[in-house]
């Protein structure tokens, strides 16, 4: 006689029990405070500092560091996000909470821009055409069209547009994943309008990325230029969104409902996607240098030179070795990408080295009489301003992140997330 097996499917869970835990409240309101303390400081700071050109021109550069790094975050979400929707895959269903949180600081993110719109003078050459070599007038004139205020708060005011059109409809249609769709044609459906919109969505983020980074890093040299710098800024921004959103699984790992529902095999499989970042990333650094070595132009080599002199050259190599040598090494290791602590140790590493390289990006740029060569001459400012900036933006994440069920219940692939596996977390 044969034998049969019958397979029951795993039970779901009711939607009560997919609610957000208290730790991610409680999360929040230990942010408040230091968002609070650090903002009311860099507040301070540009009282103290406002109508002083070298004050001004400091407390702006920070400014710019804080902001591109916060951009990073909720742009990289929003990418991650329709990536996992076009892909379907579960290592997605996971993070897609957390994606969909940080994603909604896009306002954040309009709002934050402000200062940088009404302080152009003080960062950009062609805002105020000072300190200008007549090559860089020439090339300042040439682009003139394309670069001057007007063009670049209305661009600014489209990327914003766009973005927070996408996260928001995302967003809404997310929701209907969690209560049960009237029939299985209406669910599939709902699956392709969100592969649709997010395939568009991917090619239209690669495009207003690679002009947003031109605007507003790229151009702070009146002459420099790589045509490369837009992918740069792609795989940096998910690189950053993935290290973060593996730090916030993690932590929603040790309580319910997350605590039963991560298997080690979506970990294992973000851990998977880090270490690709971590390759993209290096691949097209050294591809732009590379390129701008063999090509030797007096337009590009001083952006080099810049980054690897007057101090700056330990910068670079802490860059090099705790931007890629060790998180390479490290998540090569299989077991290492099935322990959630250990991993979300090495992705804390890839956060703070974001920072440092925007700010590695971003500050040799700046040559004034305060800064007279553009050495590695850090300010208290490059440290609080991010960092308020940044506590801000994790404080709202938070709040966003317990509004709605850490999953999605009706999700299609939802069911295999309760199936046990070998070495389920």
């Amino acid at each position: 006689m044969a034998v049969t097996h019958e397979h029951h499917a795993p039970a779901l869970p009711r939607p009560e029990e997919l609610v957000a835990p208290a730790s991610v409240t409680q999360w929040r309101k230990y942010l408040t405070f230091p968002a609070l303390i650090l903002t009311l400081w860099a507040l301070i700071g540009l009282g103290l500092n406002f109508g002083d050109p070298v004050g001004m021109n400091h407390f702006l550069r920070a400014y710019l560091v804080g902001f591109m790094f916060c951009c990073g975050l909720t742009l990289g979400c929003l990418v991650l996000l329709m990536v996992q929707h076009v892909t379907g895959g579960k290592w997605g269903l996971v993070m897609r909470r957390i994606f969909e949180a940080g994603s909604r600081n896009w306002w954040l993110m309009a709002l934050m821009f402000v200062p940088i719109a009404a302080g152009l003078k003080y960062l950009y050459p062609w805002a105020n055409h000072t300190g200008l070599t007549a090559h860089g007038e020439h090339a300042l004139h040439v682009r003139e069209a394309y670069l001057n205020p007007k063009m670049f708060i209305i661009r600014a005011i489209a990327y914003f547009a766009a973005w927070g059109l996408l996260a928001v409809i995302l967003n809404r249609w997310s929701l209907r994943q969690d209560h049960p769709p009237a029939s299985p044609e209406e669910g599939n459906a709902l699956r392709l309008r969100f592969m649709r919109l997010s395939g568009f969505g991917i090619l239209f983020y690669a495009v207003s990325l690679s002009l947003a980074v031109v605007d507003w890093v790229m151009s702070l040299d009146a002459v420099w230029y790589s045509t490369i710098y837009g992918m740069l800024y792609m795989a940096g921004q998910a690189l950053l969104a993935m290290s973060f959103a593996i730090i916030v699984l993690v932590m929603l790992a040790k309580t319910e409902p997350m605590k039963h529902l991560l298997r080690k095999n979506e970990l294992h499989d973000n851990g998977k996607f880090l270490l690709a970042f971590v390759m993209l990333y290096t691949y097209l650094s050294f591809s732009q240098f590379i390129i701008i070595w063999s090509g030797n132009l007096k337009e590009e080599i001083p952006w080099y030179l810049a980054r690897s002199r007057n101090g700056w050259l330990p910068v670079f190599l802490v860059l090099a070795i705790f931007h890629f040598v060790v998180p390479f090494l490290l998540l090569l290791n299989r077991n290492l990408k099935k322990q959630g602590e250990r991993l979300a140790m090495v992705a804390a590493m890839l956060v703070l080295m974001r920072y440092l390289d925007l700010y590695w990006h971003i500050l040799p740029n700046f040559a004034d009489v305060s800064w007279p060569t553009g050495n590695f001459d850090p300010t208290l400012w490059d440290l609080v301003v991010p960092a308020a900036m940044a506590c801000v933006w994790f404080t709202l994440f938070f709040r966003e992140l317990g509004t709605r069920p850490i999953l999605p219940l009706y999700h299609p692939l939802f069911p295999q997330i309760m199936e046990k596996s070998h070495g389920a977390h």
